[in-house]
């Protein structure tokens, strides 16, 4: 039978690796390959290593690989995405009752996403044409103004992550990038968020109104739906879509947290972020129709729109703003 500080011991390896699930990798995934494979690579927490950021795009990412013979390669961001862990995973749970203090990951955020990129051994759109990669350990740098390098104890180093390059060259394997067409997100879609918070330490909500001119915009009759940019079990987000019957519409958001939306410093069990208070609209058009078109269609109601403080009062000086994703 193992002795209690075995037992221990492999608890603690377990906590730490189910820790760097949800921060930046200290290796890509995965930590050995070809010129020509994929890899990819953790950027860390959405809120802990980009601040809650709604969007990362491809030209948000400088990536460069340093191979052994100290030469550099610039990396394309092929696919970016997000995931996010169960709610009852151990980093959320650890997250909230304190846990990590003990683990040196001050500052980590329950039910917190990951971003994720997808990036070729090859060069840029032609993924067909490996890289000239010299082999043997090289590392990966990832700069961005949208990322903070936490370099955390536990967390890996996002200017200098190892890969080790081996002999030969690989052909674009297409069933595996084929993986991440379907999870990446559209470009139809809208972010609904408060245009400034400085100086903002706790919000209560918000009542959004969103109008629409045209429903003949919506691709087979499917009407637009409101969710949250970073789900978050303890923010309450509802939604209606009232059409007037002539072709117009308009859309009722409400969004709440009893127990406030809040900077980290004062964010207590149950609150969410003040990052949890961008809400994205997601409309369903035809693949040809335009950010300008859909601008056209949707406006905010900003008379009727407004954020809420934990006393259910308006907050004077906060505004909502309707911004496509193509201008984030």
């Amino acid at each position: 039978m193992p002795s209690a500080s075995l037992v221990i011991r492999a608890l603690m390896a377990l906590v730490v690796a189910l820790y760097l699930a949800g921060c930046v990798q200290t290796k890509t995934t995965p930590g050995y390959a070809r010129a020509g494979d994929h890899i990819i690579i953790g950027l860390g927490g959405v809120n802990r290593n980009a601040g809650g950021e709604s969007v990362l795009t491809e030209s948000d990412l400088n990536i460069v690989l340093t191979d052994a013979n100290s030469v550099q390669h610039t990396l394309q961001a092929r696919f970016i995405f997000k995931g996010y862990l169960d709610y009852d995973a151990q980093m959320s749970t650890f997250a909230i009752d304190g846990t990590t203090t003990q683990y040196g990951l001050n500052g980590m955020v329950p039910f917190d996403g990951g971003w994720n990129v997808v990036s070729p051994l090859t060069y840029p759109n032609d993924f067909g044409n490996p890289l000239p990669l010299a082999v043997g350990p090289a590392t990966i740098s990832v700069t961005s103004p949208k990322l903070i390098n936490t370099n955390d104890n536990l967390e890996g180093d996002q200017t200098s992550i190892p890969i080790e390059i081996l002999p030969g060259t690989s052909p674009q394997d297409v069933d595996f990038v084929r993986q991440f067409t379907g999870y990446v997100a559209t470009p139809r879609r809208f972010f609904i968020q408060p245009d400034d918070l400085t100086g903002i330490t706790e919000v209560g909500g918000a009542f959004l109104v969103i109008d629409y001119i045209d429903d003949s915009f919506f691709l087979n009759g499917l009407e637009p739906m409101v969710v949250q940019a970073n789900p978050n079990p303890f923010a309450q987000l509802s939604y209606n879509v009232v059409p007037n019957g002539n072709g117009t519409g308009t859309i009722y958001v409400t969004v709440l947290n009893p127990n406030g939306f809040k900077i980290g410093a004062i964010a207590d069990t149950n609150s969410s972020l003040l990052s949890d208070l961008t809400v994205k609209l997601v409309y369903f058009a035809a693949v040809a129709a335009t950010p300008a078109q859909a601008k056209a269609n949707f406006s905010l109601d900003a008379a009727s729109s407004y954020y809420i403080g934990m006393d259910g009062v308006a907050l004077p000086g906060l505004t909502p703003t309707l911004v496509h994703v193509a201008d984030l």
